[in-house]
Parts: structure tokens; sequence; C-alpha cells
């Protein structure tokens, strides 16, 4: 091997995707994949030129030389959405999911890095965790080795003006709740953390933007019938609030989800129409406290049985939205605790897991 193996870990969401920028501070961009325009005088706002992502060649069973926009770049000047919402069953097979993880791992590669041997550590929803199926798909994708013990292919692409090769050695993945779990359980260089972290009882609650993971856990050991997946996130919260302030203000008719997904997440409650602020907080909460019940609905019968012995964790986008209602449901059974940088927690215990692991 011509090259150290270089630890990326990243968590690919619904919604957004999470990763260290450079290796540096971890960076939330936007989970959007949209076709890059060429058509003739398409000019674009910012000083800053978007850089296209071309896959050249490789295992990914990517169409080669597409340019596709991703990110922030995708939100200036993509057209035609192809990234999809759901579990990573429906996304595995589709060239928006792959395309997601190799910009994470590339963006994340220091200054001035085109080469890299990688192992890749990520997270995957509760329900998809548990399906062997769609594990192996990803896995051969990313590595291109379709038996054990044959060699990983590499991934050949262009970002901007600069081509980047990837050959993805190894791969890990784990249930994305317990990423959260794991940052009060790992130092930041994948040390055992001697401080009693590793007996308590706790059950995680990880609202994302299409889904929600919940999980209870003795440390890491899971506690039977805690476990599960629903397909329900703050995506969810923000096309009812749309429906409720349509219908409300009907001249409103193309109003995006995405606008009021902004207002969610930015703690806004006001809306102009026709030139006029107008207080939509009414449809905002209750869409919310909506959407917090129909999840409590899935999760509670498989935790209400121990859930006075532990504590609840919330994070996630969803559940920086959604804290409130969440909290005033929960509150006659036990606290909940809203961790600290919901959004990129369990990427970042996704890479303090995979350090432990790869130190053992």
């Amino acid at each position: 091997m011509s090259s150290p193996l270089t630890l990326i870990a990243a968590d690919i969401g619904n919604v957004n995707t999470k990763y260290r920028r450079q290796g540096g501070a971890w960076e939330i961009e936007p989970s959007l994949v949209r076709l890059f325009s060429t058509r003739t005088g398409y000019e674009f706002t910012s000083d800053t030129p978007v850089q296209p992502f071309v896959y050249v060649s490789g295992p990914a069973g990517i169409e080669a030389n597409v340019p596709y926009l991703i990110g922030r770049d995708a939100q200036r000047a993509g057209v035609s959405d192809v990234a999809l919402i759901g579990s990573a069953e429906l996304r595995v097979h589709s060239a928006a999911y792959l395309l997601l993880h190799l910009y994470a791992i590339i963006a994340s590669l220091p200054a001035g890095q085109t080469q890299a041997y990688v192992a890749f550590a990520g997270g995957l929803p509760v329900e998809d965790d548990s399906n062997a199926g769609v594990k192996e798909t990803l896995r051969q994708r990313l590595t291109g080795r379709m038996e054990k013990g044959s060699p990983s292919l590499p991934h050949v692409v262009r970002w901007g003006q600069v081509e980047y090769t990837i050959t993805i050695v190894k791969t890990s993945f784990i249930p994305q709740p317990i990423g959260a779990i794991a940052t009060l359980l790992f130092s930041p260089d994948g040390k055992i953390q001697m401080n009693g972290a590793l007996l308590r009882q706790r059950y995680a609650l990880d609202i994302g933007g299409g889904t929600t993971d919940f999980t209870g856990r003795k440390g890491l050991d899971l506690i039977p019938g805690t476990e599960g997946g629903v397909r329900l996130g703050v995506q969810n919260a923000a096309e009812t609030a749309r429906t409720r302030i349509q219908r409300r203000f009907p001249s409103l008719r193309h109003l995006d989800a995405a606008e009021v997904l902004a207002l969610l997440r930015q703690g806004e409650t006001t809306i102009y129409v026709a030139g006029e602020p107008c207080d939509v907080s009414p449809e905002l909460q209750t869409a919310t406290t909506d959407t917090a019940q129909a999840i409590l609905a899935k999760v509670l019968p498989r935790w209400e049985r121990t859930l006075a012995q532990g504590e609840v964790l919330l994070f996630g986008g969803g559940g920086q939205v959604m804290v409130s209602a969440i909290s005033a449901m929960l509150a006659p059974l036990t606290p909940v605790t809203l961790l600290p940088d919901p959004v990129t927690r369990v990427a970042d215990g996704i890479e303090r897991l995979a350090k432990y692991r790869l130190q053992a």
C-alpha cells in the first residue's frame, strides 16, 4: 500500500451531511445532490464559483462524467434534485447516496491531498443496520469488493478542477443513535472514559430529517426490545406546518417546505404575506407537537416498561426543533436532555467508536 490508512467518519443524513472539513471542525452541509446546469448564459450570484462533482471511474455504479453539485453548491446553482429522502434501503441503490459519501470523504481530506486509502466509518438508521443486504450493498459500492479477499478498487472523482483517487479499504457502520451514546463513553481519541458512564442506562432519541431512530442502552449493551425506527422526522413537521399555513393564507400556494423547515430550525415564527409580517407560531407549534406525538406513539410502547430507570437523550436536527414538545410529553416519566451539538453528535460518536475499535 503506497499510502497510510486514513480514518474518515461521516453521518449521511436525509437532510444534512456531517463530516470534518479538511480533517478539522465538524461541518454541516445539506444532503442535496442536483444536476449542474451548463446552459449558455448561466451566471452565479456569488463571488465564489461552484465546484462540479464528477464521478470519472470506479466501482460505485455511478454514470461517468455527469456533473453534479452537492451541498451548498447544489443550493446555489443546482437544478433537478436527484437525492432521495427515506431509509437507507431506499437510498443505497441511488447515485446520490454514494456521491454524498464520496463527497464527505474527499471534503474531509487535508488540503492538497488528492489520493488516499480510507477506512470509512458511518451510521445507518436502526431499521437498516439490521438489514444485511443494505450494509453489503453499500460496502460493495464503496470498496468495489464483490468477494471477500478481493482488493478494493479506486474511485476517481473530479471536484472542480482537481482529480482525486480514493480507495476505500475498510468500512464500518453502526446504528446512528449509538453514535450519540458513544460520545459519552469514549474520549475524542477513542479511549474509554472511566467515569461510570458504562454503567448508566440511557434511552437515545435521534430525530433526523426523514427518520427517527431510538434505542435503550446500558453502556453500549442493548436493553432488549427498546430499539427501532420510525419513518418520521422534522421534514414531516415542516410539511404539516406548510399545509396549515397555506390553508390560512391561500396566496402562499408556492411556499416550499424547505422555507418552513428553516423557520423551525431558526426558531422564527414570522412569514411575509403581500409584504406584511404574519405570525405563524400556531401552525408551527401544532405541526411540531403532532409530529412529536406520532413519533412517541411508536417509541413509548418499547420504552415504557424500563424508562423510569434511565434518562432520555435527545439529539439530531429534529431533536433540536422538537425538544420542548418531547420534554413536555415525557415529563411525567423521566427527564429529557438535549445533548450539546445535537446535529453533529452522531458523527462525533461514530468517529470516537471507530478510533476505539481500530486501537483494539
